[in-house]
């Protein structure tokens, strides 16, 4: 059995592989079985045809569509600014932006919520962000316009 900083070590641990494209290291830590962002009862944006890697993935032979569909992105930040870990959940504020090949500009704070199972593998992942600014830079707009 995990603790919650094994947890939290392992979720720190997939930013920093993800950062540097080192997805071997990534799948290593999923469990065959993961649900990545499939545990929504009706999420809407998936249904308006939000971005490939928004759409729910069952299994770990399913995840090369999700890192494809990111690696299509042109990252300029991604700052993981808290993991917070309990039994068998953790949760990591994070920070992100991002040009999509439509051209649109995506920036947000997000909450990464994951769950393990007794191993220590994730098993699932949910997203939570701004999902209407994720829809919008998809069609193209750039969402950091008129930041301050």
């Amino acid at each position: 059995m995990t603790t919650a900083t094994d947890n939290a070590t392992t979720v720190a641990t997939v930013y920093q592989a993800f950062g540097s494209g080192d997805v071997p290291t990534l799948m290593g830590l999923i469990a065959e079985n993961v649900r990545w962002e499939s545990d929504w009862e009706d999420n809407f944006a998936q249904r308006a045809g939000g971005p490939a890697f928004y759409k729910p993935f069952h299994g770990r032979d399913q995840l090369d569509g999700f890192f494809e569909a990111m690696g299509a992105n042109t990252f300029h930040q991604l700052e993981v600014r808290d993991v917070i870990a309990d039994g068998d959940r953790a949760v990591a504020r994070v920070a992100l932006e991002y040009t999509l090949p439509s051209g649109g500009r995506y920036r947000d704070e997000q909450l990464h919520l994951w769950t393990f199972d007794a191993d220590g593998k994730i098993i699932a992942i949910r997203h939570f962000l701004d999902t209407a600014k994720l829809l919008a830079a998809t069609r193209g707009e750039d969402t950091t316009a008129g930041r301050s």
